[in-house]
C-alpha cells in the first residue's frame, strides 16, 4: 500500500492518493483542487488504473477537483447518499460563498452507506458513516489507516456551525470511531493538518476524553 499526500486548493485540503502496489489500482480521496502536481502523479507508471474518487463529504474544499480528475481518469465518484446533491449544487457545497462559479457539476457513481466495502486491488476499504461536520460525512478505513476527512483532526474535530452540522452527532461519531477500533492504534489521515494516530488522540484530544 502506497499513500501520497497532496495539499490542494485555497485552504490546503489534504488530498490523498491510495495505491495498491500489486495491481496498480488507485483511489483519489478528497480532490479539493485538480493541481498539476496531483494530475501528474495520477499518470505515473506505478498507477495502472484510478478506480475511485472517494469523498469524505461534499464541502467545496474537498470536491472542486472532482470533475477534472474524473475527466482525466474515468474513475467512479463515491459520496454518501445524504450528499449526492452537493456535487451539483454550489450552495450546498458552500462553493457559492467563497468561489462562486468554480464548481463543475458531476454525477455520483456510487452512493456510499455505512458498512459498505470497496475493493482496490487487494485492499479492502471500509466505509464508516460519521455525520456531524456534515449530514453525510464518512471515514475510510483500510489496513491500519483511517482517512478521517473533517471528522477527526490532530488535537481537534471538525466544525459543526455550517448548514447541516451537528455537534452532538459529531461527538457520537468520534465515540463510535473510538469504540470500533478500541484495540487498534490506526494512523489517522485527516482532511486538514498533520497526521496523527488514534492512541495519540485518545490521550491528548479533548474531544476524545469521554
Amino acid at each position: 500500500m502506497i499513500i501520497k499526500t497532496f495539499p490542494v486548493g485555497m485552504i490546503d485540503t489534504n488530498c490523498y492518493v491510495l495505491i495498491d502496489e500489486k495491481s496498480g489500482e488507485a483511489a483519489v480521496i478528497d480532490p479539493g483542487y485538480a493541481s498539476e502536481r496531483l494530475k501528474k502523479a495520477l499518470t505515473s507508471p506505478e498507477i495502472k488504473n484510478v478506480k475511485y474518487i472517494l469523498l469524505t463529504h461534499g464541502h467545496f474544499d474537498h470536491i472542486l477537483g472532482v470533475y477534472d480528475i474524473k475527466e482525466l481518469t474515468g474513475a467512479q465518484v463515491a459520496i454518501h447518499k445524504n450528499e449526492v446533491k452537493w456535487l451539483q449544487d454550489e450552495r450546498l457545497s458552500l462553493a457559492r460563498e467563497v468561489a462562486p462559479g468554480t464548481q463543475k457539476s458531476v454525477k455520483c457513481d456510487i452512493e456510499l452507506e455505512d458498512g459498505m466495502h470497496l475493493t482496490l486491488g487487494e485492499l479492502d476499504i471500509e466505509v464508516i458513516f460519521t455525520p456531524g461536520h456534515t449530514p453525510g460525512g464518512c471515514c475510510f478505513k483500510t489496513e491500519d489507516v483511517l482517512f478521517s476527512g473533517d471528522t477527526l483532526f490532530c488535537g481537534s474535530v471538525g466544525r459543526t456551525d455550517f448548514p447541516g452540522g451537528s455537534y452532538e452527532k459529531l461527538i457520537e461519531s468520534v465515540k463510535r470511531i473510538d469504540a470500533l477500533f478500541k484495540n487498534e492504534d490506526l494512523k489517522v489521515l485527516s482532511g486538514h493538518g498533520e497526521e496523527t494516530t488514534l492512541n495519540v488522540e485518545r490521550k491528548y484530544n479533548p474531544y476524545m476524553r469521554f
